[in-house]
């Protein structure tokens, strides 16, 4: 399925996310794809988390070592060294990937099991 969710610019994590869920499920979230699995995401109780764009993913990995330790001293989980899924579709079967090892960025088939971290804001 492919949902349009082409933007890569920051701020528009939320829209790309929205425009998926609405693709694959007509507005219902499903937590078998990476979109619905952050915006089904009710950490800390709130209700409006998301897949990041490609570049706030890139401004993420920026950030990587004062995310981390924000995450631990507030009880949440730092990067893994792995591959994260981010909002920014290519085509109707790849989507955009950040490495947050190497910093690497790339397509990758959506039929591939990435790890997801869902935001509130960017």
């Amino acid at each position: 399925v492919f949902a349009g969710a082409a933007d890569q610019s920051i701020g528009a994590g939320s829209a790309n996310t929205d425009a998926i869920i609405l693709a694959h499920a007509q507005g219902a979230p499903e937590t078998s794809y990476a979109a619905g699995l952050a915006r089904d995401y009710n950490g800390g109780g709130y209700t409006d988390w998301f897949l990041p764009s490609r570049y706030e993913m890139i401004e993420m990995f920026s950030k990587k070592a004062v995310i981390n330790t924000n995450a631990t001293a507030n009880g949440g989980s730092n990067f893994a060294n792995n591959s994260y899924w981010n909002s920014t579709e290519e085509t109707t079967n790849n989507a955009n990937r950040q490495g947050f090892d190497n910093g690497a960025q790339g397509s990758q088939s959506k039929s591939v099991g990435l790890f997801v971290r869902a935001v509130r804001a960017f």
